[in-house]
């Protein structure tokens, strides 16, 4: 597992899945507010128009990244990307992905993908944070919100650090289940929660375990030139709509 050692507040994001116009408008966020240091919790390809692209940017820019259960998939050649479908739209959706992402990721980016850990730790002022993809557990089991008290709990005890900072659901949340705060970041290329913005997070170590800790940040992105690259594709991913007017 490797160390990181982050002193200031630090920018945070998951789950870009291939979406190069939203992660640009991520990074240029980002930059704007002179935020020093960032980090990614994985799933850099997958969905997405430009695998290649996105993987290779965030390696060129040296921003630490996990390894993301469908970076696993298409790096490894696994011929799985570790997803969980609850409908036939869906199981489309991630065929058509598995398929094309597979057949045009170059050897660059899957050599690159095999380099990725699946676990950081975060040593800061305040104490050792935990940094992962979907839980401390596994590299895809998702971490929902809703999840029962005594479950988060009982993993908060397995893993006693006082925040742990996942994605994979493309939901964010903050959470605190006794001294632990459960950070989900959200999702950088497809956010599921209703909003189309791009989604990612600003964590301030000096603020443990008060307002402030955790800033979520929506970011607009080009969405009509992620659609005429999907376009070129055979993906047929859907990515959340601008609302019109």
């Amino acid at each position: 597992m490797k160390t990181l050692s982050i002193e200031t507040p630090f920018a945070v994001f998951s789950d870009v899945h291939g979406n190069l116009p939203g992660l640009e408008a991520i990074l240029a966020d980002i930059e704007r507010r002179g935020v020093p240091r960032t980090v990614s919790l994985g799933d850099l390809v997958g969905y997405g128009p430009s695998p290649n692209e996105v993987a290779l940017l965030v390696r060129d820019r040296g921003i630490p990244s996990l390894l993301g259960n469908y970076d696993q998939g298409i790096g490894f050649e696994t011929g799985d990307c570790g997803c969980v479908y609850k409908t036939d739209e869906q199981r489309a959706e991630g065929a058509a992905s598995l398929a094309w992402t597979q057949e045009v990721a170059s050897d660059e980016a899957k050599a690159y993908l095999r380099t990725l850990e699946d676990h950081f730790t975060l040593a800061t002022p305040a104490g050792d944070l935990l940094a992962v993809h979907g839980s401390p557990r596994r590299i895809n089991e998702y971490l929902f919100e809703d999840r029962p008290e005594k479950a988060m709990a009982r993993m908060a005890a397995e893993y006693p650090y006082p925040a742990i900072l996942f994605g994979h659901t493309h939901v964010p949340y903050a959470r605190s289940v006794g001294p632990t705060t459960f950070v989900n970041v959200g999702s950088g290329g497809r956010p599921k929660d209703g909003d189309w913005r791009v989604c990612y997070a600003i964590v301030d170590p000096a603020r443990l375990g008060a307002d402030g800790f955790v800033e979520f940040v929506r970011v607009p992105y080009d969405w009509e030139r992620l659609q005429r690259q999907l376009a070129a594709t055979t993906l047929i991913t859907r990515f959340a709509e601008p609302e019109s007017g």
